[in-house]
């Protein structure tokens, strides 16, 4: 083609291009853990790559970022150093290197400066400490190893990312980016694996801790908890037909294997709070269903808990790993209920009856396999394309399922995060939890076979409900913390520019509770009817005053029944949070009234007893009478 001399080459075009708006989750961007191009990692080893990786790695206390120049010239005469991490805790700042090579000294942990250098049990220290140099200031890492510093936005730094989100699906992402357990969270929990196999190594040769829970199934956030299972080598397994086998002293216990376990555990304990460096607050529960030793690691700054029979968790864990690398909309859902829930106190930190952040998951997966189509398929179908090199098989506990994804093809759901987490409030506003219980097995509801409150089956101990211990009061809360939600999302059906400064999507949903988390639900008001499963009666006391109960639950002269509060919330279309508050203040009743409460009962279940030894001693004197 040929161009006249006077037209310029190039020529500057402005023009207005309109395209339609893409929804955030189709956006070219990984959300997965693994990077963009990297196929689906198994989770056996995934947990293989991460135990390598503890037994290359060191744990070196620092005076400070600028000893780190002197630090990585001393490691590298061992061996060449991949990656360094470094992070401070509520005592000491430390230091962790990555070293490789078969001289590298890899079993060394840092206490103090009077630490040796290598961890024997039973007297040694565990940890080199590195002492600061005067040139240290001055002093420039020259190799090509970059010291990575991790951090985690605080809660003001989050609300601000949020409230400059472009719509709710972006802040859910976020919040998902911001709060999920981070590289070197993940070193950490499995250096702290190592650190317990390295101090029972002369005892048992063959013994191996795994991680389970929040820091191995893709869901855990930052600073979760430390749950760990430790296998001891069994001799009996030996193979007979060998020439040279292991002895060992048998047991005293061996009839009865949970006291032979309890055993163990108690010795374990002793061990890791008088000889291993920075093991605090050693408590044993050794009577509970599963006996676990609860402990802090002052070194990773976590607390850990340590059990010997539950490998079944090992494989729940690995279940919900699988779950979350099936859609990359499901962590991040995930994450944003269990913020929403632990900010409006609907799940607690601390054990009791409240609904926990598993069964929270379990309804999230529930939801997500109810949806048209469906995003995620039921367990039953993992089940059905398992293969030989799939079973597993954990204290009787049938555990086989699907381990390779590639198998299954992507979901043909597209909806949005912000369509999903809308869904998700409006499917379990509607959901009767009175009289249906749940489960991802078969991804269908059922008639609950037991009078608990919540029902959430066990997805492999199917016989287990995990809920079992929330309350009437606290699935109420549940329910109408739902409630006020999905209406709060209603509200915000649109982000605009008009709003200002005004919280919107998931800031207008955290809030902050009306009650305070440590006196939640202790002078609650007790709907005693709805606990025995008591019709109400057509001829109710007279005054309410007798029985010290609010006037919410006292009966009516009539046969209707008085509305709990969901359902005021559920039927009315305007609910508002201020009804909502004024509501739970008239609920409350002072503890006085509910001791005076408890104090009649005592006295009159003593009075009963009283006339009943009464009437037993008139009776026996009229036998002998008669003889």
């Amino acid at each position: 083609m040929l161009f006249p001399q006077n037209m310029p080459l190039l020529r500057a075009l402005k023009c207005n291009i309109i395209q339609p708006r893409i929804p955030f989750h189709l956006y070219n961007k990984n959300y997965c853990h693994s990077r963009a191009g990297e196929s689906f990692v198994p989770f056996d080893v995934l947990v293989s790559q991460r135990r390598n990786e503890a037994r290359r790695s060191l744990l070196v206390e620092v005076a400070g970022l600028p000893s780190s120049a002197d630090l990585h010239q001393v490691c590298s005469q061992y061996g060449a150093v991949r990656k360094m991490f470094h992070y401070a805790t509520r005592q000491s700042k430390c230091q962790e290197s990555r070293i490789h090579g078969k001289s590298a000294a890899v079993n060394t942990f840092t206490s103090d400066e009077n630490a040796s250098y290598l961890f024997t049990l039973p007297l040694c220290g565990s940890q080199p400490s590195q002492p600061a140099s005067p040139n240290s200031k001055k002093a420039n890492i020259s190799s090509s190893t970059d010291i990575i510093q991790e951090t985690v936005p605080s809660d003001e730094e989050l609300h601000l990312q949020l409230s400059k989100s472009r719509d709710l699906s972006e802040q859910i992402q976020n919040v998902y980016e911001c709060q999920k357990l981070t590289e070197l969270g993940s070193r950490l929990r499995f250096f702290t694996c190592r650190q317990i196999e390295a101090a029972l190594s002369g005892l048992f040769p063959q013994a191996c801790i795994l991680p389970f829970g929040s820091s191995v199934n893709s869901f855990g956030r930052v600073n979760c908890d430390l749950d760990m299972i430790l296998e001891l080598s069994d001799v009996t397994n030996q193979d007979s037909t060998q020439r040279l086998v292991f002895q060992a002293k048998k047991s005293r216990s061996a009839a009865n294997p949970r006291i032979t376990m309890q055993r163990h555990m108690e010795v374990i304990s002793d061990i890791l709070d008088n000889f291993v460096p920075g093991c605090s607050q050693v408590r044993k529960i050794l009577a509970a269903r599963v006996p676990i030793i609860k402990y802090r690691q002052d070194l990773t700054d976590m607390e850990c808990d340590l059990s010997m029979a539950n490998r079944s968790g090992f494989y729940m864990s690995e279940m919900l790993y699988l779950y979350g690398s099936m859609d990359k909309r499901v962590r991040p859902l995930v994450f944003a209920i269990r913020k929403w829930a632990k900010d409006r106190h609907v799940t607690s930190p601390y054990a009791g009856r409240w609904v926990t952040n598993f069964s929270l998951t379990l309804m999230v997966l529930f939801y997500l396999m109810r949806t048209s189509p469906a995003v995620i398929p039921p367990l039953q179908t993992l089940i059905k394309l398992a293969g030989d090199d799939d079973a597993r098989t954990a204290d009787g506990i049938n555990c086989t399922f699907l381990r390779d994804l590639k198998i299954l093809t992507a979901s043909d759901n597209k909806q949005s995060l912000e369509d999903l987490l809308r869904g998700f409030f409006e499917f379990y506003d509607k959901f009767d939890f009175k009289e249906r219980g749940l489960s991802i097995v078969k991804s269908d509801d059922f008639v609950k076979p037991e009078h608990s409150a919540l029902y959430i089956q066990n997805p492999l101990e199917r016989e287990l409900n995990v809920s079992r211990n929330v309350t009437l009061e606290e699935l109420e809360r549940l329910r109408t913390e739902i409630t006020h939600a999905r209406y709060r999302l209603e509200e915000d059906t649109q982000h605009t520019e008009e709003q200002g400064q005004q919280p919107w999507g998931l800031l207008s949903l955290w809030g902050t509770s009306h009650k305070p988390q440590a006196h939640r639900g202790l002078n609650a008001s007790i709907d005693w009817q709805e606990v025995f499963h008591i019709q109400e009666q057509e001829t109710p006391p007279t005054s309410n005053k007798q029985l010290n109960v609010s006037p919410v639950h006292a009966a009516t002269k009539s046969n209707e029944k008085v509305p709990s509060n969901g359902e005021k919330a559920r039927n009315n279309t305007k609910f508002q949070p201020v009804e909502r508050t004024q509501m739970l203040k008239e609920e409350l009743i002072m503890p006085s009234d509910l001791n005076g409460l408890v104090t009649k009962l005592k006295r009159n279940v003593v009075q009963k007893n009283a006339n009943g030894k009464k009437n037993k001693k008139q009776k026996m004197n009229k036998v002998m009478y008669k003889w």
